[in-house]
């Protein structure tokens, strides 16, 4: 057990260092700390909490398991709460009962330890959150409990969870992406607190990411590595990943430093702030470009063999919506409104993306085509995947597959070109912006036509679909 000793009308703690671990503290074989307790039993408990607090963090060190340390966490928070909320409350006259209860309650836990022996894990967290909740009553400030703080991906998880409360959520890639950043960073921390990530430790961090190779990711083993195996197989490459990607892990990283902050597990400065590139069209971003016509006329003659593929890009082609919504449609979406066949896109991740798309003349034969059930896929044959279950993904490594096998490499050559074709031939047309943006599915620009405008009809909306034309791909069907 701890040793104690009167010094300057104050006790003080003298505990020894385990000779593995005096490394870490300078290479000091004894820890000293002045007590706030002014009874010498007291002071004992409280330089036994001290000791037992040193013990976790030493088993840590030592291998203790991440479930074990939960557990240790999650015992010194409630009891903590229930300290400060006076479940140890005991009334006696002229003393405060929270206190006094408090005092009872660390007095009945020492007694129950044998002499000349050490407070197991679980009463050694319950004695330091009691003598915490002393220094809470009596309007001061507890240390910081490093050894019972949440472990990085244990307080991921948390904000995680809170995360998934937002109203409207929609289900997306977003959740696995923010995850796989939270999982790529403790595998670098070794999943300690966060309240111990410095400045140069988030460097360190976005620096490795300059040199990972891009397509690291791709292969569902390599998501299994430690962090120095993945660095051995795919990092020190000349050019790691794109100024983009590197933004979007520093946006997530920093967004839970913030909440991990505001609730009291982080303080000072924001570690990984300032390390966002600026991006710029051409220099580090390179946006998808329209497909060139002698391009379209490769790509559709004679085009994909899988049948189904070939369609989705038609559709794409002239009615410039995403491939998520393509590979999505089902017969009920495919209707008439007005007189008018329409796609009805709906769940889309905006409430710009919710619209009715005019069916172009040149898809006539999807109207002409036996109709599956309401909620039957029209293109049932590509996979749903992901959070979502949606058919886009498998549908584009169909494309890319497709693509390059005509020796189409550039990614900014893509599925998304499609759109980049309509949305061009409608420039080129001098069709106004605003009504283009309720074709694709964008938000229009200004108060004026975005909160007050009533939209475009739906027989302009035709008409304007209806100009686009490319000869490249006629005779298709």
């Amino acid at each position: 057990m701890a040793s104690i000793r009167a010094r300057h009308n104050r006790f003080e703690a003298k505990v020894r260092v385990p000779l593995a671990h005096r490394e870490a503290h300078d290479g000091r074989e004894f820890l000293y700390r002045t007590l706030t307790a002014t009874s010498r039993k007291v002071a004992q408990v409280e330089a036994d909490a001290w000791e037992a607090s040193l013990r976790v963090q030493w088993a840590e060190r030592d291998g203790l398991t991440q479930d074990a340390l939960v557990n240790l966490r999650r015992v010194y928070e409630q009891t903590l709460a229930e300290a400060t909320g006076g479940k140890f409350a005991v009334l006696a006259d002229g003393v405060d009962p929270v206190q006094t209860g408090i005092d009872h309650e660390i007095e009945r836990i020492a007694d129950a330890i044998p002499e000349d022996d050490d407070p197991a894990p679980v009463n050694a967290a319950k004695l330091a959150a009691l003598n915490d909740a002393r220094t809470v009553l009596a309007g001061r400030k507890p240390p910081v409990r490093r050894e019972f703080e949440p472990s990085f991906s244990q307080l991921a998880s948390d904000y995680m969870k809170l995360w998934k409360t937002q109203t409207g959520l929609k289900e997306t890639n977003t959740e696995q992406q923010k995850n796989a950043t939270f999982q790529l960073f403790a595998g670098y921390w070794k999943d300690r607190p966060i309240r111990q990530i410095g400045r140069p430790d988030a460097a360190r961090f976005m620096d490795a990411l300059r040199h990972l190779d891009p397509a690291w990711a791709r292969s569902a083993a390599a998501r299994k590595l430690s962090w120095d195996d993945l660095l051995r197989t795919f990092g020190d490459r000349p050019k790691g990943l794109s100024d983009a990607t590197r933004n979007r892990h520093a946006a997530t990283l920093g967004a839970l430093w913030e909440w991990a902050s505001e609730r009291g597990y982080a303080e000072g400065r924001n570690p990984f702030s300032g390390h966002r590139a600026r991006l710029r069209n051409g220099v580090n971003v390179k946006g998808y470009r329209p497909w060139e016509p002698e391009e379209l006329a490769r790509l559709f003659h004679p085009g994909p063999k899988r049948s189904d593929l070939r369609e989705v890009m038609m559709v794409a082609l002239f009615s410039g919506m995403r491939l998520d919504e393509i590979a999505g449609l089902t017969w009920g979406r495919l209707k008439e409104v007005e007189g008018i066949p329409v796609f009805d896109i709906r769940d889309a991740k905006t409430p710009a993306g919710n619209r009715l798309v005019p069916v172009h003349p040149q898809l006539k034969w999807l109207l002409d085509r036996d109709r599956g059930a309401a909620d039957a896929r029209i293109w049932s044959t590509f996979n749903p995947e992901g959070p979502g279950k949606k058919a886009g993904a498998d549908a584009g490594r169909e494309f890319t597959r497709f693509k390059q096998s005509l020796g189409f490499t550039e990614r900014c050559a893509a599925f998304h070109s499609f759109r980049k074709n309509a949305v061009a031939q409608w420039e080129a047309a001098s069709i106004p912006e605003t009504e283009v943006a309720q074709i694709v599915g964008h938000e229009k620009r200004g108060i004026t036509f975005g909160v007050y405008g009533g939209g475009v009809s739906l027989q302009r909306r035709y008409e304007i679909v209806a100009k686009l034309a490319y000869p490249q791909v006629i005779g298709v069907w």
